[in-house]
């Protein structure tokens, strides 16, 4: 699946008139006078707006005015489809007439409404018509489609403003009786409304499931709750496959277990197909803890569950501040677990989850390195690239986009010293092929490879390789497991055996003024260990430990007290 690619929604939009429309009468006992006004009576504060015209011993033509502020339609949005839905609360015609939709704009008519917006010749066009014959019922709404003259009035910057006229009083034909319809307005409960279609670059998610981590197999159904950029929290029932698609990236989808458990998945891609898994009990909520010795940003975690063969992803959320995050897994199940940030993304490998502490969260704790810091060029489509230390003094850089989509490529060296990178080569090429040999590095340095893509699909892409010296000497850590691993057999692993030995020499030296104090200062000792994380033990066991420790102390001075 590619990081991100283009893809194309189609999103319908209802807007209400804003509470400015309305209607304006032209009255005469001749009738080209009443028509040919250039100012009429307003009525704009009314619950009834009445387009059409009709003869009672005087000619009354009547012109109605709806704006709807389509500023929300997005500037790169195509509008494939509008309709004005209006709805006609009565049809007084005794001669049917077509209700036809102009247009006076960007002038006419005002908000509000003028009384100079009355007259005939600043509107033209046909953007849309419907014969009144056509209204099957009153009062209920009424559709006039806008055809491509009428969808190119629609205004993405500010108000669309819209003119409905009778078509016999656009062809100066004379009433004889009533050929008018009244329609409700904005500040009537059933307002006009446009309905806008348009087609835009947006993001589709594809949910399937849930399914059950245990056996692979679909599983009952599940509530889906969508956190969108914008507006209220939404939901839907997931059960098989749902699609979603939205103009904004959400913000997280959310779906709640049983005893209050939930996960979460946050999107990253524009599109994505998410399969929805149900952990299997018991499960409970586990910190995941990350160590970031390289300086990461955008870093989010995902753990991943195998299922008939292959992996999904169960849980994507972001680390924020702090670096820690809540992932709701089963207990001793192995899941596995990667992360992706701006620089790369990092396999984490496969961890066991832990037996849940009764007195505090169990944690799930890595630590990243540099050396840990290799990009997945395979997962952007069409894309691949390496950066490799030759030998001691050449740097070969390679980079293929077989798609041909690549508009620039910006290769940049850094040597590394002390996390302080100096720039020693950089170079920018718009070939979709290249490979670089860079004879200068030195020896004994460290080198990290940039490589920043400008991609027509993709957008902006960098990866950030290290090249690592070959004899740069403190290249290694001691393995404490392997140099100790005969005290394997032993109840202490080899790697608490440094601070164990510790804690005894700091016993052993209180040990000098009291027992009692030499074994609390050992398990001071201990806490201060475990909080810098050297030494592996539970707080819940170091507080047993204390609490013996006391009682030890209160039994020793009690019998001090009595010899005395």
């Amino acid at each position: 699946m590619p990081k991100t690619k283009a893809t194309t929604i189609e999103v319908t939009k209802v807007i209400s008139s804003i509470p400015q429309d309305g209607f304006i009468l032209g009255v005469d006992t001749d009738y080209s006078t009443a028509r040919g006004k250039t100012e009429g009576i307003v009525y704009d504060s009314d619950m009834q707006i009445f387009i059409g015209q009709y003869y009672d011993g005087q000619y009354h033509i009547e012109r109605a005015f709806l704006m709807f502020d389509t500023s929300i339609i997005p500037d790169g949005a195509n509008i494939t489809e509008a309709i004005l839905s209006i709805y006609v609360g009565a049809d007084y015609s005794e001669t049917d007439f077509y209700v036809i939709i102009r247009s006076g704009q960007p002038t006419y008519p005002h908000i509000p409404l003028q009384s100079g917006d009355y007259y005939y010749a600043y509107y033209s066009g046909n953007g849309g018509s419907r014969s009144t014959s056509e209204i099957s019922a009153t009062p209920a709404y009424w559709n006039i489609t806008l055809n491509s003259q009428g969808i190119s009035w629609i205004n993405k910057e500010g108000y669309t403003k819209l003119a409905l006229f009778s078509n016999r009083d656009v062809y100066r034909v004379a009433p004889t009786g009533n050929e008018d319809i009244s329609i409700g307005s904005a500040d009537s409960g059933n307002p006009p409304k446009l309905y806008v279609t348009y087609q835009i670059e947006g993001y589709e998610y594809v949910f399937y499931g849930p399914f059950s981590e245990e056996t692979g197999l679909k599983h009952g159904n599940v509530t889906i709750t969508v956190y969108p950029a914008y507006g209220s929290p939404f939901n839907f029932t997931l059960d098989g496959s749902y699609t979603l698609e939205l103009e904004d990236k959400p913000v997280m989808f959310k779906w709640t277990l049983e005893y209050n458990y939930s996960r979460v998945y946050i999107p990253t891609y524009s599109y994505e197909e998410i399969y929805v898994f149900i952990p299997e009990s018991p499960y409970f909520f586990y910190t995941v803890e990350i160590f970031d010795f390289i300086g990461l940003h955008n870093v989010y975690i995902e753990s991943l569950v195998s299922a008939n063969g292959s992996q999904y992803i169960a849980e994507r959320r972001r680390i924020p501040v702090g670096g820690k995050a809540t992932f709701c897994l089963t207990e001793f199940k192995v899941y596995s677990y990667r992360l992706i940030s701006d620089e790369a993304i990092i396999s984490l490998g496969a961890v066991e989850t832990p037996q849940r502490p009764i007195w505090e969260p169990a944690k799930i704790s890595f630590i990243l390195t540099p050396a840990m810091l290799q990009a997945e060029p395979t997962n952007y489509e069409g894309i691949s690239l390496r950066a490799d230390r030759l030998n001691e003094t050449c740097i070969q850089v390679v980079y293929t986009d077989s798609r041909n989509r690549t508009q620039s490529v910006t290769v940049t060296i850094y040597s590394v010293e002390k996390s302080v990178l100096t720039e020693e080569y950089s170079q920018s090429f718009t070939s979709q092929q290249i490979s670089i040999t860079w004879n200068d590095a030195l020896p004994k340095k460290d080198y990290l490879v940039e490589i920043q893509v400008e991609h027509a699909d993709f957008g902006i892409l960098t990866w950030k390789i290290p090249c690592k010296s070959p004899i740069s000497p403190c290249r290694g850590t001691i393995d404490w497991d392997s140099l100790l691993g005969w005290l394997g057999d032993w109840p202490i692993t080899p790697s608490n055996f440094i601070s164990m030995a510790f804690i005894f020499a700091i016993i052993t030296l209180g040990s000098f003024k009291d027992s009692a104090f030499a074994l609390l200062l050992g398990a001071i000792t201990a806490g201060i260990l475990i909080g810098l994380g050297w030494f592996s033990m539970s707080w819940a066991i170091l507080s047993v430990i204390v609490s013996l420790i006391i009682a030890y102390a209160i039994a020793k001075g009690r019998r001090r007290w009595i010899e005395r």
